[in-house]
């Protein structure tokens, strides 16, 4: 059984929006954010970042800088008494630089990283070999994102359990993904979970071109912690 999941973008949903950004000493949580999480973790929510990290790809910075940017984040959460449970990036871009430039399965609002984030918790919940354990189970706060990587039958076999196995499904319906773009809801609706659009960021605009696309697909607030009161 998986516990209850909040999804997150990170840039203009966690932290201020920065061009590129990939140093500590430039990150910013937006107002309300910290305290959002902490109510969602308090209240037995798993937290789970899902970001798309272009700049790598483009040659700006190297994942090495992303994973040191992830590791500072988490631990000033933990000051909080947050924990993260993952932070899975996507660092492809079609424009990138080889081998970056490839149309992946994990950029948003494409649902790889979801699943892959699935496949990580379910090995923690199972916590014994089982017909999905990869080479080998990963410790809980070992790495920020797993080295493992899905093959497309196991993405299958899990598409297909989430649509068959009812905890499967409450579990899905029991969790959402929050962002500040409509590549972010697409994602979310697309892996299952219910999706949340901020004001933040880049939401506003978003919000305005969801208007004219017609799109309804998800809930719109404000602020994350206006989000989180929802949710709760």
């Amino acid at each position: 059984m998986l516990k209850k999941t909040v999804f997150l973008d990170r840039d203009g949903t966690i932290n201020e929006e920065v061009s590129y950004l990939h140093r500590a000493e430039d990150f910013r949580f937006l107002p309300g954010v910290v305290e959002g999480m902490k109510l969602l973790y308090e209240q037995g929510f798993q937290l789970v970042v899902i970001t798309n990290q272009a700049g790598i790809g483009r040659g700006y910075y190297t994942e090495k800088d992303a994973e040191l940017l992830h590791r500072y984040m988490r631990e000033e959460l933990k000051t909080q008494g947050i924990f993260l449970q993952g932070i899975y990036y996507c660092p492809h871009h079609l424009e990138g630089l080889p081998p970056y430039n490839t149309d992946c399965p994990c950029r948003k609002p494409k649902t790889g990283l979801f699943y892959q984030a699935e496949w990580d918790m379910l090995l923690e919940e199972r916590n014994k070999e089982d017909a999905l354990a990869p080479i080998r189970k990963p410790k809980i706060g070992e790495s920020i994102q797993s080295a493992y990587r899905l093959t497309e039958r196991e993405y299958k076999k899990l598409e297909e359990e989430n649509r068959s196995l009812s905890e499967r499904k409450n579990w899905l319906s029991s969790s959402c993904m929050i962002g500040d773009k409509l590549l972010d809801c697409t994602a979310g609706a697309e892996f299952g979970v219910k999706s949340i659009l901020l004001g933040t960021g880049y939401g506003k605009e978003e919000m305005e071109r969801a208007k004219k696309e017609g799109k309804q697909d998800f809930s719109y607030f404000p602020t994350f912690l206006d989000a989180v009161k929802a949710i709760l």
